[in-house]
């Protein structure tokens, strides 16, 4: 009976394991197909102004952006939350900080599309890519 447990357990982790790993890769979208609103660009950048302005200037972005390229864009949504601001990390609301990252996007030049970018919506399957 421990034997057969075992097996089971093995097969259960490495299936489960499995699951999350197509998860983690699956990018369904690309960032240059229009993931966020104008009007969600706009509200970030109010946000953008008050709370990131005075310590990055929108070129900031621009100039780091070739590292992102490639990546998951919900891991740079979760390296902007977990840095910044940098006196408070954390401290806006998941909204805001989505709204900013939209506001970004359409400051770097990619389009803005029919669908809000939401962090529980998908942010995990957009893939970040070139202009």
């Amino acid at each position: 009976m421990p034997r057969t447990f075992a097996r089971l357990l093995v097969t259960t982790v490495f299936l489960f394991g499995a699951s999350l790993s197509s998860l983690s890769f699956a990018q369904d979208k690309q960032t240059s197909e229009g993931v966020f609103t104008a009007a969600q660009a706009a509200t970030g950048k109010q946000t953008y102004d008050a709370e990131c302005a005075a310590c990055h200037d929108m070129k900031f972005y621009k100039d780091i952006w070739s590292y992102w390229q490639g990546r998951a864009l919900i891991d740079f949504y979760y390296r902007i939350v977990a840095e910044m601001p940098s006196d408070n990390p954390g401290s806006l609301f998941d909204q805001e900080y989505t709204d900013i990252i939209a506001y970004i996007l359409s400051d770097i030049g990619y389009p803005s599309g029919d669908d809000v970018l939401e962090t529980g919506n998908g942010m995990e399957g957009i893939s970040i890519t070139r202009l």
